[in-house]
């Protein structure tokens, strides 16, 4: 154990060398945070902006219908909408998926370059 100086233990690690040995693992998660920060803020603006067109779209629907004057227009209505929301969400989910994607491989890089700093300094 470590000799008392008077009424105070002598430590043999003080915080701060504690807090240095920490450092690259501190700055390791802090920049993950900033990419994991940067990337759910592409997520959030694309479905802001899916969900904006397909509320656009969903809300135009009832124009659409009071206009048509046959039933055929009423299932051209009807047909060119799901046609189009199938489409948006087809096209949506491959983009959430692609975001999805970056953000697992942007994250695995990060986490392999501060790995490999780590064990060069050691």
């Amino acid at each position: 154990m470590a000799e008392k100086k008077g009424s105070e233990p002598v430590v043999p690690f003080g915080f701060d060398a504690m807090l240095e040995m920490q450092r690259p693992a501190l700055a390791a998660m802090a920049q993950l945070n900033t990419q994991f920060y940067q990337s759910l803020a592409a997520v959030n603006k694309e479905w802001a902006a899916f969900v904006s067109r397909r509320l656009k779209e969903d809300l135009a629907v009832p124009q659409q219908l009071a206009e048509c004057k046959t039933a055929q227009d009423v299932y051209r209505v009807y047909a060119e909408f799901f046609q189009n929301a199938c489409s948006q969400y087809q096209s949506g989910l491959e983009q959430m998926t692609r975001l999805g994607k970056s953000i697992a491989e942007n994250t695995i890089h990060s986490l392999q370059q501060h790995t490999n700093e780590a064990r060069a300094q050691h």
